[in-house]
């Protein structure tokens, strides 16, 4: 995978999950003094519409890397922050498939379902995203003289 191909999904990670995460803020944190309002805070629908519009670079950026990084490391069997990968992998499609479900339902218990299961694998992926960047500069460093086994992105 190229540099710019990491740095493009690394800032479609941060946008869409900084846009759900302060979304989902206002909504279940943020009271309005109107009992009646649906809007918890001004910056809400704004917060919403772009968490939305973002979300299909982070679809793009995925797919990308499935194809450069994901399934090339799946095939050689390398072992380097495999879980958290596998953790991605796994979190991705429910997360993908529910955020698009929620725009669409019409029956409520079904959107509130949508809703569980998009936060639900969301904060997975973003945990699973975090524990990802941050298993190579967490390992103890490598002996003096001994190559790093590391694959690098290049």
């Amino acid at each position: 995978m190229s540099r710019l191909e990491a740095w493009l999904h690394h800032l479609a990670n941060v946008l869409v999950g900084g846009t759900g995460i302060a979304y989902a803020f206002f909504l279940y944190c943020v009271r309005s003094e109107d009992p009646y309002a649906v809007v918890h805070h001004p910056l809400q629908p704004l917060v919403q519409h772009w968490h939305v519009l973002l979300a299909p670079a982070l679809v793009f950026s995925t797919g990308a890397l499935w194809k450069r990084h994901a399934l090339e490391r799946w095939r050689s069997g390398a072992a380097p922050r495999r879980r958290s990968g596998l953790l991605l992998l796994f979190s991705f499609a429910p997360m993908a498939i529910s955020g698009y479900a929620i725009q669409v339902a019409v029956d409520e218990a079904w959107r509130q379902a949508w809703v569980l299961a998009h936060g639900t694998a969301s904060a997975l992926w973003v945990a699973a995203y975090l524990v990802h960047q941050w298993a190579r500069r967490l390992k103890a460093p490598l002996p003096a003289g001994s190559a790093d086994p590391r694959p690098r992105a290049g």
